[in-house]
């Protein structure tokens, strides 16, 4: 039978709106493909590849929260026309660099950076926007269609990047790219908001001290700090595992077919999870299902990084792309639900700050002990680090609910606290 999240595809301004994205989102997938072939071709250097990625995701770290005030502050449809919009440059440039033979490694780097900065205002708006294109009772359904066209993506943007390239060459992923930024445009013109809550309440002047009470709401609120703390666990310490990928496809000597195959386990794994979770009726209600998910990855990379056979390997892989879109899309899913509408887009600044923010720092970490233990006792270390860090979570997530019972709440920090304050149940 089908559910609400059918019933949403069904509705024609849903359809505008993920359609266009989907898109977009194709396009931005080819062109990062494109992107990394062109700088290996120019350097043939894997530290310039990290570079790279490095310089695209380093915005996110440093602009994310600020984007969040800026998507509480002003319209958030207009605000994500003007980042996809501008997005339009940074691809048709890097697509006449291309063309023309004159793409050079800094400016494949200034282009990522000025992408990153347009990138850490457009995500958390896109997010905060799913709130006034559904009601609230229909977040989570929003949310796995959401996983559900990203994962997709992710599946055939690689591939349809492939043979492009192997025929055409580079430039015409970037053009593509800028063309598929036209449509996400379009349908955001398009697209009705009937769920937009007029924000009464009087801005201050200042932009700082709407970041304040932002940050003052999330470490403030305790399932919200500790939703986000298990993010920051799973972005630093088990998300960081796929630059390793080549290393494992080489030990088990599987060659670069293999290394394909192993990351179509994992996008294979993540779109079958996300079309689990819109098939379902609901997002679980419980802390413990996010959690357990999130738990499942970092032991499925466990597994894998102690893995002999090269099928359980894969089987492992498979498991973890399914647990992480159960876990991130539950985390983000409750967060948006919990949070007051005029504090959504700041919450969800942080939440990107925790996620993509974090790549960098997690990224460099994993590299790091890998250089020094090797690929598969850094990965096994990182994912026992991330198993240990969920599980105390969890087991303060349920002393809380215990402690609610008698009147006092529990702090992640220092124990239980006396009070009247009711802690809130994941």
């Amino acid at each position: 039978m089908l559910n609400s999240s059918f019933t949403l595809m069904r509705d024609g301004n849903c359809r505008i709106f993920w359609t266009g994205q989907g898109i977009s989102w194709l396009g931005s997938v080819m062109q990062s493909v494109a992107q990394g072939w062109l700088v290996w071709s120019l350097t043939k250097s894997p530290a310039q590849l990290a570079l790279a990625a490095i310089m695209l995701s380093l915005p996110v770290l440093l602009f994310s929260v600020p984007g969040g005030v800026a998507a509480d502050r002003f319209d958030k449809r207009a605000l994500l026309v003007i980042t996809q919009g501008g997005s339009l440059l940074p691809a048709l440039f890097l697509g006449v660099l291309a063309a023309r033979g004159e793409a050079t490694a800094p400016a494949i780097m200034t282009i990522a950076l000025c992408q990153g900065i347009l990138n850490a205002f457009e995500v958390p708006a896109r997010q905060a926007l799913l709130a006034e294109l559904v009601p609230r009772a229909s977040l989570g359904q929003a949310v796995a269609v959401n996983a559900v066209i990203f994962n997709a993506t992710r599946l055939l943007g690689p591939a349809a990047a492939g043979c492009i390239i192997a025929s055409f060459g580079t430039a015409p992923c970037f053009f593509l790219n800028a063309l598929s930024y036209s449509a996400g445009v379009v349908a955001l013109v398009l697209v009705r908001l009937p769920y937009r809550v007029k924000d009464t309440q009087r801005r201050h002047p200042l932009a700082l001290v709407e970041l304040r009470e932002g940050v003052r709401y999330v470490v403030a609120g305790e399932a919200t700090r500790q939703r986000l703390i298990s993010v920051l666990l799973v972005s630093l310490f088990a998300i960081p595992f796929v630059p390793l990928l080549p290393v494992f496809a080489d030990s088990f000597r599987a060659g670069p077919q293999g290394l394909g195959l192993m990351s179509a386990c994992v996008g294979s794994g993540s779109l079958l999870a996300a079309l689990g979770l819109v098939y379902c009726d609901r997002l679980p209600s419980s802390h413990s299902d996010g959690a357990a998910a999130g738990t499942l990855f970092a032991l499925a990379l466990l597994l894998f990084s102690r893995s002999t056979g090269y099928l359980v390997a894969l089987a492992a892989l498979a498991v973890a792309g399914g647990a992480v879109v159960v876990f991130l899309a539950r985390v983000n899913w409750a967060l948006q639900q919990g949070c007051p509408d005029r504090l959504r887009g700041r919450v969800m600044g942080v939440y990107t700050l925790t996620l993509l923010g974090m790549a960098p720092l997690g990224s460099a970490l994993v590299g790091w002990l890998a250089s020094r233990l090797g690929a598969s006792s850094a990965l096994t270390l990182t994912s026992a680090l991330c198993v240990a860090g969920l599980s105390l979570l969890q087991v303060k997530a349920r002393q809380a609910r215990s402690a609610a019972a008698t009147g006092s709440r529990v702090s992640l920090w220092s124990g239980r606290i006396a009070g009247n304050d009711r802690a809130r149940d994941w």
